[in-house]
């Protein structure tokens, strides 16, 4: 009898993959199960990770496994070969088959026979495991598996349900077809180069990347090679998928390969059926190329529709054109003319795009215009002047100004009288060709007009006309007037009773306020704005919003944010072709790069400012193509002319003088911005002092006049450090004073970390007593800080200065030191009355007296090494500000992360050296009795490992000495 024990050999070069490597049988699981479609690489990953291992027992499965004798004999032949004792015999179990205690039985003597031998036992294709014994009995391994076996499994076939629970408890981890299938970085990396159109045709299927990857080899032209892999391809989803599926679902495959989407429903009505999401199950559960895309909707993956389509006999066309006229009688334009496109018939196109009209763009569907105007102008149809109007639209969305003109005024005046709403969405983007190609005030007299056409209309359609208005306002630094009219919409949502569009108006103040300088403002309406569903979002996107709050997030302190979403927003304007939007998504992202570098400079440390050059380039390039965005290009040539003065000093004054001719062409905005970048350049380089102040000077007052204080806050603290340095206090605590103030109110934080020019600002604050606590927070942000007092958790409770921590600092109160405790514990922050509940919850006193007094006890003793009042209040809760806190808790869990990650001896050693006590031991705290429990069980599991160590090594006094310890700590 052949049995499949032995590992199989891989010829083809492998990629290593460690990041799924890392994944397989994690410390505290009980199973690694990996399932996916054929041909996704699970065979070869098990390869890769019983590569260099001495004890692992691979058993590849085959349809003869599916009887219970057969399998027993498998497993017992696999594990013979690994252990020279085993006492387990398949034969000894043959009057238990289809016994209830069959599972059960053979467990207790496979478990009792292997003892405590270590061993990996692999089982690949498990998913030819169909009798109900068999899976019981692997079921049963799982969970009572002992800690000396690693189990792993690879199948075609979904979890098993009898181990969800397991599953849902961690026990489980799974890899799945998303895990495994190749990123762009891989495949790039496997094949030497990189084809886009390949690798979103293989959309990572393991199978395929390699299978292009040999046909190219002997530099053979891709497309050439792409040919050979596809047949080589077919020839196995035919003989290894195809062939082994019912007929009833082979003729639902090739009845469905040319529906881009399967509904339920549709596939219900088209099929004459009525069990279509069982099929669609059923081929989701075997990972049969099947992705679920909502609750009643599918897709096949690329290369299986495209074999489907291959092998459909006529039956998908068939199926197509039924689609495609059910739809378009049925009044479903949208999803007819996807039909109509893939069935190449341009009448039923053309028909639906007049049908549909201004749907196209209300709903947030013009994308897929590309694709129908594309396709009848290659079929040479002429088009009527309703689809004209649709293309002069659409190309407006796009940003093709100059066409769409063309369209919109040759077909507006053919527009009958009842079609208001067509000639209203016509009008407005009229507007916008007016503001890229002629003037704002053109583009606003064309909204204007519109106004008394939506007395009446729904707010949806109010929306379309006002958000150009305000879009104007905005960019032409009229920020109260759009501000007072995005309220004023806002409100009229309201009365009428639409919290949807008025929630698309409060995303535009993202916008607004960003203009304003107020970034705090500016971050609540975009986080409020995430609320708005997806599909609505993109529609939204002509106005973009994320640009603006990833630049508003850096000021704010939460750089971290910045450039994810900048690259999301990047990625999302490319995919909706919105070329209007790309010249201040550039100009911001290069803004974003170089403040960082700049910080970098500042700080002393090696700066490369060629990134955010190239995304300038960029941003100049695009804002030279539309009216609207003329003001971003004159702010790059003044961008790049401030930086010529750090590098050509002595050209300082005619330099600035270029600039001051540039700066009286763009709007209020720039200006002020303009006006604190050269002041900022002059005084870095220590040029005309006198002429750096009245730049600063110049930079506030039109921000202030516009209600702008984007650079004019940053412009209050560059002027107190100027007066700082002159010796001019009263000056510098007045500029201070207006600086740390617009900052809190507006939150400008990040600028803070510049230490050579806001040290001396922030120094003279705190010694004054300009905003105490708010100067503090600054100088914690910006690092100016040093830790100061150190609190010991692990058996006695007590606080010390950081220098000295054998000296503690005496809390007045037992009742005060269990209140710094508990907030220790809680750092995350907790409301008032959880404290009182859980510390003073049988008081009769006047609890929040007590709790005032308890924290002025803290304050003090704090104070008295040197630290400020530990205790926050932010949000409608209580925190411990930990900047200038060292606690031997965290220590400890830095020491537990490392050793749940790798449990070894190591790691242990640093576990038992952290812990030095009970936590919190001379508090009765039964709030902490959690924590105390877990970090009393990782000290046990550390020193299990220690103890086993010792003991294989002989050291018997450590081992002494660890057993005392325990014993002394009650363990």
């Amino acid at each position: 009898m052949k049995l499949g024990n032995i590992r199989p050999k891989v010829t083809e070069a492998l990629l290593q993959r460690p990041r799924l490597l890392d994944k397989i049988a994690l410390p505290g699981t009980q199973l690694t199960y990996i399932h996916a479609d054929a041909g996704y690489g699970k065979t070869t990953l098990l390869l890769q990770y019983a590569k260099g291992r001495d004890d692992v027992v691979w058993m590849a499965l085959d349809g003869k496994d599916r009887e219970p004798l057969f399998f027993l004999q498998h497993l017992e032949s696999s594990l013979r070969e690994k252990l020279v004792q085993f006492e387990f015999h398949a034969t000894d179990y043959i009057p238990f088959a289809g016994s209830d205690t069959f599972a059960a039985v053979v467990l207790s003597g496979l478990l009792k026979a292997i003892g405590s031998s270590t061993l990996t036992i692999i089982l690949d294709d498990v998913h030819v495991i169909t009798n109900h014994q068999l899976i019981d009995l692997l079921t049963e391994w799982v969970k009572s598996s002992p800690p000396n076996l690693t189990l792993i499994m690879a199948s075609r076939h979904e979890l098993w349900s009898s181990l969800f629970r397991l599953k849902v408890a961690g026990e489980v981890v799974e890899l799945t077809k998303k895990d495994l299938c190749f990123s762009q970085e891989e495949a790039a990396r496997l094949w030497g180069f990189f084809d886009e159109a390949a690798y979103s045709a293989t959309e990572g299927w393991t199978l395929a990347i390699q299978s292009y990857r040999l046909a190219a080899e002997g530099n053979k032209e891709f497309s050439l090679a792409r040919l050979d892999a596809d047949r080589d391809v077919s020839r196995y989803l035919f003989n290894e998928i195809f062939m082994g599926i019912t007929e009833e679902i082979r003729d639902f495959l090739k009845a469905t390969s040319r529906l881009p989407e399967l509904e339920v429903q549709v596939c219900n009505h088209l099929l004459n059926i009525r069990h279509s999401q069982k099929i669609l199950e059923e081929l989701m559960h075997r990972n049969l190329f099947t992705l679920r895309t909502s609750s009643t909707s599918y897709r096949y993956h690329t290369l299986f529709r495209n074999f489907l389509q291959q092998n459909d006999e006529g039956r998908g066309w068939e199926i197509l054109h039924k689609a495609k006229d059910s739809c378009y009688e049925s009044g479903d334009y949208g999803r007819a003319a996807e039909y109509a496109l893939l069935a190449e018939d341009e009448r039923i196109v053309h028909a639906c795009l007049s049908a549909m009209a201004g749907e196209f763009f209300t709903k947030g569907s013009s994308r897929n215009l590309k694709r129908y105007f594309d396709f009848l102008e290659a079929r040479h149809v002429e088009l009527t002047p309703r689809v004209q109007l649709v293309k002069g639209i659409y190309l407006s969305d796009g940003g093709d100004f100059y066409q769409a003109e063309k369209y919109l005024r040759v077909v507006m005046p053919q527009l009958k009288s009842d079609e208001q709403d067509l000639y209203i969405l016509a009008m407005t983007h009229l507007a916008r060709v007016k503001r890229n190609r002629a003037s704002f005030p053109e583009s606003n007299a064309c909204l204007d007009s519109l106004l008394p056409l939506l007395e009446g209309a729904p707010m949806v359609a109010w929306y379309g006309v006002v958000i150009e208005k305000i879009h104007n306002l905005t960019l032409t630094s009229q920020l109260t007037e759009a501000l007072d009219l995005t309220i004023g919409m806002m409100n009229k949502c309201l009365v009428n009773g639409d919290l949807r569009i008025k929630g698309w108006f409060e995303r535009y103040l993202t916008v607004i306020y960003f203009y304003k300088g107020d970034y705090k403002h500016c971050l609540q309406a975009y986080e409020k704005s995430l609320a708005i569903p997806q599909e609505e979002q993109d529609q939204l996107m002509r106005h973009g919003v994320g640009v603006y709050a990833a630049k508003a997030y850096q000021i704010a302190g939460q750089e971290d944010k910045a450039l994810p979403l900048l690259d999301a927003e990047l990625y999302r304007m490319r995919q909706l072709g919105l070329h209007e939007e790309f010249s201040i998504n550039y100009l911001l992202y290069a803004e974003t790069l170089n403040t960082a570098e700049q910080l970098n400079y500042y700080l002393g440390e090696a700066a490369d400012f060629s990134v955010s050059d190239r995304y300038l380039n960029m941003a100049e390039d695009y804002a030279l193509l539309n009216r609207s965005t003329r003001e971003h290009w004159l702010f790059v040539k003044i961008w790049k002319a401030c930086t010529e003065i750090f590098g050509q000093p002595e050209k300082t004054e005619e330099i600035t003088a270029g600039i001051l001719m540039l700066i009286q062409d763009t709007t209020p905005f720039f200006q002020t911005v303009a006006y604190g970048r050269m002041a900022n350049a002059l005084q870095v380089h220590k040029k005309n002092r006198e002429q750096s102040i009245e730049y600063y000077r110049k930079s506030i007052s039109i921000g202030e006049e516009i209600g702008c204080y984007a650079y004019a806050t940053l412009a209050y603290g560059k002027l107190a450090a100027i007066y700082l340095e002159e010796g001019d206090e009263e000056q510098a605590r007045s500029y201070t004073y207006r600086f740390l103030r617009l900052s809190r109110q507006y939150d400008h934080r990040y600028y803070i970390r510049f230490k050579p020019l806001f040290a001396a600002v922030l120094k003279q604050a705190a010694e004054a007593g300009i905003m105490t606590d708010y100067t503090r927070e600054l100088l914690n942000y910006g690092g100016y800080t040093s830790v100061r007092v150190y609190i010991n958790t692990l058996g006695t409770f007590y606080i010390a200065p950081d220098h000295e921590r054998k000296s503690p600092i005496k809390i007045r109160t037992q009742k005060a030191r269990e209140l710094l405790a508990y907030l220790l514990e809680h750092r995350e922050g907790v409301a008032k009355e959880r404290i009182f509940n859980d510390l003073w919850w049988d008081s009769e006193a006047n609890v929040t007296s007590l709790f005032h007094t308890r924290r002025g006890e803290i304050k003090r003793a704090f104070e008295s090494a040197g630290a400020g009042n530990p205790i926050l209040y932010e949000r409608g809760l209580y925190r411990l500000e930990m900047a200038e806190i060292r606690c031997d808790l965290d220590a400890l869990r830095q020491a537990a992360a490392d050793f749940a990650w790798q449990p070894n001896f190591t790691n242990a050693q640093k576990v038992v050296e952290h812990y030095t006590g009970r936590y919190l031991n001379d508090l009765e705290a039964l709030w902490a009795e959690g924590t105390r429990l877990r970090l009393e069980e990782l000290f046990l599991s550390a020193a299990a490992v220690l103890q086993e160590g010792y003991a294989q090594s002989g050291d018997k006094s450590s081992a002494r000495e660890l057993t005392r310890r325990c014993a002394q700590m009650g363990h």
